[in-house]
């Protein structure tokens, strides 16, 4: 196969191992009720289930992006796919709430360090200039086993069982081609690609100074953070502000409140794009984050039911538009470059996990408590937050591989 070809097959292959353990989590949300009461679950027990792949990565991602920065991105997706799989085939036979607990939380093993690794991968096989683009299409692939798995999984299945046992073939499968067919690099001979390697493997303690001393990937991180605090708190509380505030039906508030992911993918491609023409980090950033400001402050203000679709697709596509570069970011930013980008992407996706779950459950909600519009309106400060750090970035350079 030529390198043209190959390239895009791992990349292809990259985006398919972000897809199980997303599809496996959102399976849940269609389950809900037949596992709470057959678990005898509380709605904090069910809510911990679904966010279990979620908090692993909270408190591996660092050290896991690490460790891939040292032994290389391919071994250690081996194992954590591994370790994925054996979570998807668990929770075919768990029946109480602490294996299947356990269980979850071995299926974000997979997601996890694909995320962590996917820039870095990326960068090795791909130019420098479609590393944008590329991001946006993996994040786009992100949104997809969600989305996919709530619409489809009552309609394709006719038991939980079955249910999890096509998760796990599909995350088996892909595993099967992630081996065939994925290496790290394009390096044509054993001997090169040994002692690139060699010359690539930081130490840890290498990897925490470079990495925890770079301005620009904490402000990277700090940015993603609060896009994705607002993101989850607009789409988790929406449908039930549009139907306290205006009397809407909840099934078209769900709808409405679907836009926002609609939305996300949409920006997630054309974002990239607008940024290619801009070619300027913080003006595009901050610009974003006024954008998506003006979005989160005027999508919930009107009864109109066309107008709330219109609004609501228009703040997910805002919101979703700098996704892509700062995924791009532990490549990008001066100093890192691949050799240090798995340990960056371990800080970035540290930091995201963590706006998406402390700042709409821990900080927001007992602020604001049932005022959804003063939910929504601390939600836009988070926006307030990215513009001034956007205007703080570092302009990404031009790296070596």
């Amino acid at each position: 196969m030529s390198k043209k070809n190959r390239k895009w097959l791992v990349f292809t292959i990259m985006c398919l191992a972000y897809m199980p353990g997303s599809y496996a989590q959102y399976q849940l949300s269609v389950y809900a009720p037949e596992l709470i009461q057959s678990f005898g679950l509380t709605t904090s027990q069910f809510s911990s289930l679904f966010t279990a792949p979620m908090i692993v990565a909270i408190f591996l991602s660092f050290v896991g992006g690490m460790i891939s920065d040292k032994v290389g991105s391919k071994k250690v997706i081996n194992i954590s796919f591994v370790i994925a799989g054996i979570g998807m085939i668990g929770r075919v036979f768990a029946n109480s709430y602490m294996p299947f607990f356990l269980c979850m939380a071995l299926t974000g093993f997979s997601n996890m360090f694909v995320n962590i690794n996917a820039s870095k991968i990326t960068a090795s096989w791909f130019e420098q200039e479609k590393l944008g683009i590329l991001m946006g299409i993996f994040a786009f692939c992100g949104q997809l086993p969600g989305a996919f798995a709530t619409a489809t999984t009552a309609v394709l299945f006719d038991s939980r069982t079955s249910a999890f046992i096509v998760s796990a073939i599909f995350c088996i499968s892909v595993f099967v081609l992630w081996l065939l067919f994925v290496k790290d690099k394009p390096e044509d001979t054993m001997e090169e690609r040994e002692k690139i390697d060699q010359e690539n493997q930081p130490s840890i303690g290498d990897s925490l100074k470079v990495v925890l001393s770079n301005k620009g990937i904490w402000l990277v991180s700090i940015c993603i953070m609060m896009a994705l605090g607002s993101t989850v708190t607009l789409s988790t509380f929406m449908p039930m502000a549009l139907q306290t505030m205006y009397g809407i039906d909840l099934k078209v508030c769900g709808t409405i409140a679907s836009m926002l992911t609609l939305g996300n993918c949409i920006g997630s491609i054309t974002g990239p794009i607008v940024f290619s023409k801009i070619k300027n980090v913080k003006v595009f950033v901050s610009g974003a984050a006024v954008l998506s400001f003006a979005g989160i402050i005027m999508c919930w203000r009107f009864p109109s039911i066309f107008v709330l679709h219109i609004l609501v697709l228009y703040t997910g596509i805002m919101l979703g538009a700098s996704m892509p570069i700062f995924l791009s970011a532990p490549v990008l930013l001066e100093g890192l470059g691949t050799k240090y980008a798995g340990s960056a992407a371990g800080v970035i996706s540290t930091l995201q996990l963590l706006g998406a779950v402390l700042i709409p459950t821990y900080i927001l909600t007992p602020i604001a408590g049932d005022n959804y519009s003063l939910l929504f309106m601390l939600a836009s400060i988070c926006m307030v937050i990215m513009f001034l750090c956007g205007l703080l970035l570092p302009q990404f350079g031009n790296n070596q591989k």
